[in-house]
């Protein structure tokens, strides 16, 4: 029998058609190669083709551009937005436009072609969380810069046009809908109760114990009462944070830790399955110190989204959180 759920951060409405006939694996789509490793611009020993560094972790003293490095920061070849762009506006009536300003890097997670986040050890995968807040932090010093993303696609039916493990930020000269929308009802909830939502969520979560993958004193892994795709998993620290940018080296190693434990075990229950990740972390702004607290995403890519869910933006789930959280622990 289905159900609606109503996610209490976002708003939005899942409609849950629980399809016991199904195992995990049948959501599994084929893998797919992107590119020849020989062709791979992130590889090390390409990094006059990857562009010129922003950021690295290099060991061993080795110059800037040169190999010798763990992670590197680097601009995006086509980006979306660009630090030199104008922020003018212009108006023609109801519709409005803006100039192309913000900015759109690339992490280039390992020097090596075949790693991802199930092989990389706890420290590699902390050295990309390291470059993550070391970005924002540098880029959030540009005050027409004021909501940050990051992003990572993995494998081509999530979006990746390159196998090399990789992920993107991209930076906004305004908080984008996503965002802005779980802001807003982090406001709402703390005008009312003085307490953070998404803390309430955890508190709720961790006494309900039906949802958790696995938690520790300072990060909850859980999947969300109102999950839009099968499996969809959610990173948060405990300790409530508005700001990525804002954690300490012992909190991002501790996730770091948890994500690939994570991502191993959506590998065994799923067959190593794409997926997309994203660190919603709070806008630049007084008010969302209280309200907002940033957290990781995680959605495994296991089917098409109908034209149903497109046109009504009702997303349809035949795996019940309850279910996926319960996989993921035994896996």
């Amino acid at each position: 029998m289905s159900e609606l759920r109503r996610d209490p951060i976002s708003g939005r409405w899942v409609i849950l058609t629980p399809d016991h006939s199904r195992r995990p694996a049948d959501f599994t789509p084929p893998a797919a190669p992107i590119v020849d490793a020989s062709a791979c611009p992130f590889c090390e020993g390409r990094e006059a083709i990857a562009g010129d560094e922003l950021l690295a972790w290099r060991t061993n003293n080795s110059q800037p551009n040169t190999p010798g490095w763990q992670v590197r920061v680097v601009p995006n070849r086509e980006p979306a937005l660009r630090v030199e762009g104008d922020l003018g506006q212009a108006s023609d009536g109801l519709f409005q436009r803006h100039g192309g300003l913000g900015a759109h890097e690339v992490i280039i997670e390992s020097p090596r072609h075949t790693d991802s986040w199930s092989t990389m050890s706890e420290e590699a995968i902390g050295r990309v969380l390291w470059a993550w807040r070391v970005r924002i932090e540098d880029l959030q010093r540009d005050f027409r810069l004021r909501s940050f993303v990051i992003v990572k696609n993995h494998g081509a039916a999530a979006g990746a046009r390159q196998d090399h493990a990789h992920s993107q930020l991209v930076a906004y000269p305004f908080p984008p809908s996503v965002i802005e929308s779980e802001l807003a009802r982090g406001m709402q909830h703390f005008a009312a109760t003085q307490k953070c939502l998404f803390c309430d969520v955890i508190r709720e979560e961790a006494a309900l114990n039906q949802r958790v993958i696995a938690a520790d004193e300072q990060v909850i892994v859980l999947a969300p009462f109102a999950p839009r795709v099968p499996f969809e998993t959610w990173v948060v620290p405990r300790e409530h944070a508005p700001h990525f940018h804002s954690a300490s080296e012992g909190l991002l190693q501790a996730v770091a830790k948890h994500l690939r434990d994570l991502i191993r075990r959506l590998d065994a229950a799923l067959l190593k399955p794409p997926f997309n990740l994203w660190v919603h972390t709070a806008p630049i702004s007084d008010a969302a110190r209280e309200a907002f607290h940033w957290h990781i995403e995680v959605l495994p890519r296991l089917r098409p989204v109908s034209g149903v869910e497109w046109g009504s933006g009702v997303r349809v789930n035949p795996i019940p959180p309850e279910e996926a959280a319960q996989v993921l622990r035994d896996s």
